[in-house]
């Protein structure tokens, strides 16, 4: 199913001055399935959340949210995480762990700190049903944000799974597909965010890469990732899961209309086999 994220949606009907309900209302008609939300949006107001879904009759794909464990590795949030996406519905959750700038002073200490955390989390979400996932993040100080980054945490954590974001190996000019085939067996989600080197308005906000250079989210389908190789390699392999399309950082102005031919493209990128197949 295609899923888009709260957030996103929230920025975009803001700017667009309608009620979120409304935005996801019209973005159901485009083939809107599921959302995927933030546990701030979730812990912030919990009866909206549950209102907003109950009135749109939409699901929830899954939840993520922010942590430190490096410094507080004994910090049980994710217990909350985890149980919201129980009474949501949704099937999984990603846990960001937290910064390791370069130059971190015990360093080591708190990547094991991290581990251990995910470790817990695992377990618990094991016993609720639900997959605990780790993310290629975008952001530089993560030490999630190249592929032997992500390759630490899923071979030091057994049973977590890989929520693979298409853009994200952006930063240090990894290639997405190879990172695909080295993550493909432990996916949890897929995230499909793609990519350009220059922004499409004047407010879009970039991410600056390892190397200096700047790149911009894009309407799914519209960038420079490979997007219609990594549809393809999921049909290939025959995903249970879901997609999620992701716009952080794309203009809120503009937000509501890419989130909508951002799930045009996948839905036609994910269905055309099967709609060959019905007219024969």
């Amino acid at each position: 199913k295609i899923a888009a994220f709260y957030e996103n949606i929230l920025d975009g009907a803001r700017k667009s001055g309608i009620s979120v309900l409304d935005a996801v209302k019209s973005l159901k008609k485009e083939g809107l399935e599921l959302l995927y939300l933030s546990g701030f949006s979730y812990e912030e107001n919990p009866g909206a959340i549950e209102d907003l879904v109950k009135a749109a009759e939409i699901g929830v794909e899954g939840l993520y949210m922010f942590y430190d464990f490096g410094e507080n590795p004994e910090d049980t949030g994710y217990e909350r995480l985890i149980d919201a996406a129980v009474r949501l519905g949704g099937k999984n959750v990603l846990l960001v762990p937290g910064m390791l700038p370069k130059g971190t002073s015990y360093r080591e200490q708190k990547l094991t700190n991290m581990v251990n955390a995910f470790k817990r989390a695992v377990a618990y979400g094991q016993q609720k049903g639900i997959d605990v996932c780790v993310e290629d993040f975008d952001g530089l100080d993560s030490p999630l944000c190249t592929v032997d980054g992500v390759d630490y945490f899923m071979k030091a954590v057994p049973g977590i799974k890989c929520a693979f974001d298409t853009g994200n190996f952006a930063l240090h000019k990894e290639d997405e597909v190879r990172a695909f085939e080295r993550f493909k067996g432990a996916l949890g989600t897929v995230h499909l965010k793609d990519r350009s080197l220059t922004g499409r308005y004047p407010d879009d906000q970039c991410k600056v890469c390892a190397d200096g250079s700047r790149v911009y989210a894009e309407v799914t389908g519209s960038g420079y990732i490979h997007m219609e190789e990594i549809m393809k390699r999921l049909k290939e392999m025959g995903y249970p899961g879901n997609v999620v399309v992701e716009l952080y950082d794309y203009s809120p102005e503009h937000m509501l209309e890419a989130i909508a031919a951002s799930i045009r493209w996948t839905a036609a990128h994910r269905c055309f086999q099967c709609t060959k197949a019905s007219l024969r």
